[in-house]
């Protein structure tokens, strides 16, 4: 799969230093944010930025209420769910004590009464505290008066202001020294949520206007006869999610329209695979591959005839990524009906 038109946005050290040597470096490419994180583990940034992006905008937040909390929670813990305030080891009973303070847990640092109370719900829910779904759940729910509070936070347009709010009023922090690197990173994560194309998005993020009928979730994803990460690979799998088969052996992503067992239509029909011939435009983007095409999975279709896909790719830096494509660029291709 070829991609048109690679720019390095920035290399970004979180906080103003380097953080155990680590730099993590941002590009967008065919208009995708994409995170690249060098002497880095897998989960990290990344999961973090498009859960709690998901997240706000599931609560009806804003680009600037996401961009805000996110530049708290880099100065709090570098967006990390397992760290502790000032690197310390983690003691339990330690931990568990609510009068003992300057020991903050988590991407927010949650710290005495807070703390305990983060700890409690995890256990009792058998959960591991530090897990990033759980910590994501208990900011937004579960954190008492506090979790309305930050939902409140999150719904506002002004930047400085709200990410100002979130520093005193939800984090509570007392070093007024890091507002300037709040707002900082605050406005660096508006920019690149702004700079993406609006046909595009960063990878797991839906596009504003858009909505998906069911949750992607690829750790049940199989399928010997495709390669992971291969654009077929997921065209089979996500079809899946909806009880939508395919057979194991369609050939490369050209090929699929072509099977006989199957109607094909060019009416953008939603849930169906949507096939690309070898070297066609994909949204006028970039190019499926020269070779052996590409197939993606149509997630929506709007009534002006846009439709949302979703896709995977060895091309891609990440697992999967959506994309939208205009009536035009929709009206045409060839899309395959599943069983």
């Amino acid at each position: 799969m070829k991609k048109k038109g690679l720019l390095k946005l920035t290399a970004y050290t979180f906080l103003g230093a380097s953080i155990l040597g680590m730099m993590t470096i941002y590009q967008v490419s065919a208009g995708m944010l994409q995170i690249h994180d060098i002497n880095r583990e897998q989960s990290s940034v990344e999961d973090v930025v498009l859960r709690i992006w998901n997240k706000v905008h599931e609560l009806g937040g804003t680009d600037e209420g996401v961009a805000a909390l996110l530049g708290n929670l880099q100065v709090e813990s570098q967006l990390k769910t397992d760290i502790i305030q000032n690197n310390q080891v983690f003691y339990e009973n330690k931990a568990m004590d609510s009068g003992i303070n300057g020991y903050g847990i988590g991407l927010a640092q949650w710290d005495g009464a807070r703390r305990v109370s983060l700890i409690d719900e995890a256990n009792k829910e058998e959960k591991n505290w530090k897990d990033l779904d759980f910590q994501i759940s208990y900011m937004f729910s579960q954190d008492g008066r506090d979790s309305n509070l930050i939902k409140r936070l999150i719904s506002q347009t002004d930047l400085n202001q709200t990410t100002e709010q979130i520093m005193r009023l939800w984090e509570r922090a007392g070093n007024d020294e890091s507002l300037a690197q709040r707002l900082g990173n605050a406005n660096y994560w508006l920019e690149s949520f702004r700079s993406q194309s609006t046909s595009t998005c960063p990878t797991g993020i839906v596009p504003n206007g858009w909505t998906i009928d069911q949750p992607i979730d690829t750790s049940r994803y199989t399928a010997s006869s495709y390669d992971y990460r291969e654009c077929t690979w997921w065209a089979y799998n996500r079809a899946s999610d909806f009880g939508i088969h395919y057979g194991l052996y369609m050939g490369s992503g050209a090929a699929w329209q072509n099977q006989s067992d199957y109607v094909v239509t060019t009416n953008p029909t939603l849930h169906s695979v949507v096939s690309f011939n070898a070297g066609q435009t994909v949204g006028g983007q970039w190019q499926a591959d020269s070779t052996y095409g590409h197939v993606a999975f149509v997630e929506a279709v709007h009534q002006d005839g846009s439709i949302l896909i979703s896709q995977s790719g060895t091309g891609f830096q990440t697992e999967y990524t959506y994309q939208v494509l205009s009536a035009a660029d929709a009206r045409g291709l060839h899309y395959v009906i599943g069983k």
